[in-house]
């Protein structure tokens, strides 16, 4: 399977002629656009973990510049943040993910949705390495997979995430800070770890007060 479906630089499109190009090669064109795209959803989760995971393994950080220090980087978390500042967590749970997912073919990945390789994390090592485990993981949705890897023959016990949904820019930003400090100080290997354990953190903390406030407002319900 070809890795080049990701729009490069040098790719990306002439907008302006394709609004006024004949019907039929803008169709053309702009269909091309879509499929390659829709390829490139499942690959790039892999990819960016395979990348990361050569760039740590042979620490090729320390050949690239630190441009705020002007200096080579000399930690792996370090060249991460400095050269994806947007989306080094994101990194960090792809490159977890090709370590953890050794056993199973880096092609077979480049095939499946985050959502399910993040699946297959949670799968037992002589069940994710089945022939017709990896084909549904490449294929099927997400809740399908979870369905058929409970079930007769596999029986895993997984479940399908649910979203933490943010509104304000600045409450996303503090809660983003967060899971980088749970992350770090727990050693959490996902950002799903990190947000239980935060869910966890504020309910040993807050138990007490918690316990306190409710049965104040059970007895003013009473009154």
């Amino acid at each position: 399977m070809k890795t080049s479906a990701i729009l490069h630089q040098e790719d990306v499109p002439n907008w302006a002629a394709l609004r006024t190009e004949v019907p039929e090669v803008a169709a053309k064109r702009l269909q091309g656009i879509l499929a390659r795209l829709d390829a490139s959803e499942k690959q790039i989760f892999a990819l960016r973990g395979m990348a990361a995971l050569l760039i740590e393994e042979r620490q090729l950080y320390r050949f690239v510049v630190d441009e705020e220090v002007g200096d080579y980087f000399q930690s792996f978390d370090k060249f991460l943040k400095g050269v994806c500042p947007n989306s080094w967590s994101y990194v960090r749970d792809a490159l977890r993910a090709v370590k953890e997912l050794k056993d199973v073919p880096f092609e077979d990945l480049l095939q499946m949705k985050r959502c399910n390789i993040q699946q297959l994390k949670q799968t037992s090592s002589s069940v994710r390495v089945l022939p017709e485990v990896i084909e549904a993981a490449k294929k099927l949705p997400e809740k399908e997979l979870v369905a058929k890897l409970n079930g007769p023959g596999y029986d895993q016990h997984l479940e399908t995430a649910a979203p933490v949904v943010m509104a304000a820019k600045e409450d996303v930003e503090e809660f983003e800070t967060a899971v980088e400090m749970v992350t770090l100080i727990d050693d959490c290997h996902s950002r799903a770890e990190a947000i239980k354990a935060i869910g966890i953190r504020i309910i040993q903390e807050c138990a007490a007060e918690y316990e306190h406030l409710k049965a104040i407002d059970d007895e003013l319900e009473k009154a």
